[in-house]
């Protein structure tokens, strides 16, 4: 699975801010001379920012798994300094006239023009390794330990995950918020009956179609959609018989052939027993992208300070709507 790509602006950006740190390690070098402290004042080597930053897709491949699909396939890029995205939504106006010789008088209106925003905060995690730990890496050929930096990306992976799902509800601009799949006002919800994860194959069948009908009401009838499961729920649909008159299928084989369902994803963090059904769709929903995942270094001003460094994403999901609050999500889920 695809992580969120970076766009020509990030790449400068965060390539023009390496560059920088290596200069202030070389200019301090300059000014304290060959000393056992100026050790330290070497710049971080290329091959550890490497190593870092496959360690990052490693882990969005892990954990990323809403966020990812949509991300890879819906994102925009916005510059990091924006605050709010907006979208409009369009009322329906004016007429149709039919006559022979076209001098039909219709009565002449215009749209209703609304703005809804979207903040696109910005997500960290800090770690930092000593003075003489870096030391000591150098002197061992830089073989840093990358558990400090692994732990900061897989917090900040998990926050990005659970953003796309639930929101962030503390985020509010001007009356602005940031909802999640599962928390957006507009999105299409009904009550689940039954366990997933031990149900029959038309139980499943009839909670999946169920979930497909709220879109149809809402006058989205299409295939290009994504279905996301709890993991252990898909497991179980995938390796449990649809019914015992029909040997060697799948529960899942049975619902990848229902209209109105195109792909399946299972992803841990999609609570047990819901079942999210998103049409695939720029007019539907988005991923702004500020900032994809990175590891950015703070600055050192002497040789004996800590080398601090921060994990950084900047990125939000921006659920649309039409002016008559058809939205193209439909969630399943508990009561």
């Amino acid at each position: 699975m695809n992580m969120m790509r970076f766009t020509p602006e990030q790449v400068k950006m965060i390539a023009n801010e390496r560059k920088m740190h290596e200069a202030q390690h070389a200019n301090m070098q300059k000014i304290y001379g060959n000393t056992l402290l100026t050790g330290n004042a070497l710049p971080v080597p290329k091959d550890v920012w490497g190593v870092w930053d496959r360690d990052a897709v490693q882990i969005q491949r892990d954990v990323l798994a809403v966020y990812n699909d949509l991300a890879s396939s819906l994102s925009m890029g916005m510059p990091i300094g924006k605050l709010v995205h907006y979208f409009q939504t369009v009322s329906d106006s004016g007429e149709v006239n039919v006559s022979m010789d076209g001098r039909g008088k219709g009565k002449t209106d215009q749209p209703v023009i609304e703005y809804h925003g979207t903040p696109l905060p910005i997500y960290d995690s800090p770690f930092s390794f000593g003075w003489r730990q870096m030391q000591a890496a150098m002197t061992e050929g830089y073989n840093i330990d990358s558990a400090a930096s692994n732990n900061a990306m897989r917090k900040v992976a998990e926050r990005l995950e659970n953003m796309v799902l639930n929101g962030e509800g503390k985020i509010d601009v001007s009356g602005a918020k940031v909802y999640g799949l599962l928390t957006h006002p507009k999105r299409n919800t009904r009550t689940t009956g039954v366990t997933l994860n031990g149900a029959t194959g038309k139980e499943w069948d009839d909670e999946v179609r169920a979930t497909i009908k709220l879109l149809h009401d809402k006058n989205y009838r299409t295939n290009d959609t994504t279905m996301y499961l709890n993991f252990d729920d898909w497991f179980y649909a995938s390796t449990t018989e649809y019914s015992t008159q029909y040997g060697n299928k799948k529960i899942i084989e049975s619902i990848q052939q229902m209209a109105g369902v195109g792909s399946i994803v299972p992803a841990s963090k999609v609570p047990a027993n819901t079942v999210v059904i998103v049409v695939k769709r720029r007019e539907v929903v988005q991923v702004l992208n500020g900032m994809p995942m990175t590891t950015r270094a703070k600055v050192r001003q002497n040789p004996e300070d800590n080398y601090d460094f921060i994990v950084m994403a900047a990125s939000a999901l921006e659920i649309k709507f039409d002016a008559e609050d058809q939205c193209g999500i439909a969630v399943s889920s508990p009561a």
